[in-house]
């Protein structure tokens, strides 16, 4: 199951008992700001913002934390669909989303 960039997100925030309006004042932006940035196709720069204010690199931001976990695959996908930002760690769960979308 795919997890939108928002939901990793609110993780590493819930992780950091920060929450999303403590997050954009960290950041020096207003919520509602934070909130179209995580709900659309933020641009590389954002990206290394949030990370950096909840101290992480931008992969473990796009994993939700999670990449210093040994990958078991060479094959990693960033998909931005309409406003949402999906991350894929396999070829069968990228086609299996992809059909769930036709």
């Amino acid at each position: 199951m795919e997890k939108t960039l928002s939901t990793h997100v609110k993780e590493l925030c819930a992780e950091r008992s920060i929450s999303l309006k403590g997050l954009a004042e960290k950041m020096g932006i207003k919520p509602e700001s934070l909130s179209r940035t995580l709900n659309g196709n933020p641009q590389l720069s954002t990206l290394e913002n949030i990370a950096k204010a909840l101290g992480v690199g931008v992969a473990e931001l796009l994993t939700g934390g999670r990449s210093c976990e040994p990958l078991t695959s060479d094959f990693t996908a960033l998909v931005v669909n309409g406003k949402k930002t999906y991350l894929f760690h396999s070829k069968s769960d990228l086609k299996d989303w992809i059909h769930s979308i036709d």
